[in-house]
């Protein structure tokens, strides 16, 4: 049976790359928004407890490229956390199969 610590790690990892997304969905849609302030966001590791999405301070207008690239990469790592979640359910069916 997966871990209760990997199953909230990755559950956790999934959460954050949600919350990443929806930051840089809102930095996208108001980039016309006159006076309106980048929100940022950092991913940070609490060891046995999994991870958190931290807000930042914004430092400035919205850049464009830098939010695709914020969407590319919390796509990417969205997939591979759910990847990893399904190998390991996967293993887990296989294995009690063969005990049961």
């Amino acid at each position: 049976m997966i871990s209760s610590i990997s199953l909230n790690t990755l559950a956790s990892g999934l959460g954050v790359q949600s919350r990443a997304v929806q930051t840089a969905a809102d930095n996208i849609v108001n980039v016309t928004t006159e006076g309106y302030q980048a929100e940022q966001g950092q991913v940070v590791s609490k060891p046995l407890q999994g991870a958190s999405y931290v807000p930042l301070p914004s430092e400035g207008p919205v850049d464009l490229g830098q939010e695709v690239v914020n969407l590319i990469r919390a796509k990417q790592t969205y997939a591979a956390t759910a990847h990893a979640f399904s190998s390991i359910a996967k293993t887990e069916k296989r294995g009690l199969d063969v005990v049961g």
